[in-house]
């Protein structure tokens, strides 16, 4: 519960932003609190489906690049306010422990959400 209040702020304040470059290029801002800023694209999905199985696997790729197991996909993505990015909040779950229950694998976005390599158009 504690940090539902940072997380409402975040989500205010990041209206205020109009737009994340949205290259080819890895673009995650560490926020604070194991929250990230992360660039979704819209457009021209090179390795998922959708915009929403892209926010997943940019997601997943982000959590994984700073040792995270799994992530939660903060409200407000896909909205008219944030358009070509998202925040997501970071978990590393070890051996034994339970992630929370909205919390999403790496693994398991990465397997069912990437495309294979061989779908993917050159």
């Amino acid at each position: 519960m504690q940090w539902v209040l940072p997380a409402v702020c975040l989500l205010a304040g990041g209206c205020s932003i109009s737009t994340l470059p949205v290259t080819n290029a890895v673009t995650d801002i560490q926020i604070g609190g194991r929250i990230l800023l992360i660039a979704v694209p819209k457009t021209g999905f090179a390795d998922c489906t959708s915009a929403y199985e892209c926010t997943l696997v940019r997601a997943a790729e982000a959590t994984q690049r700073i040792g995270g197991t799994h992530f939660i996909v903060l409200p407000g993505h896909g909205g008219s306010t944030q358009t070509s990015f998202a925040y997501i909040k970071v978990f590393t779950i070890d051996a034994g422990e339970t992630a929370p229950s909205s919390a999403i694998s790496v693994e398991e976005a990465l397997y069912f959400f990437r495309k294979p390599p061989k779908d993917v158009a050159s």
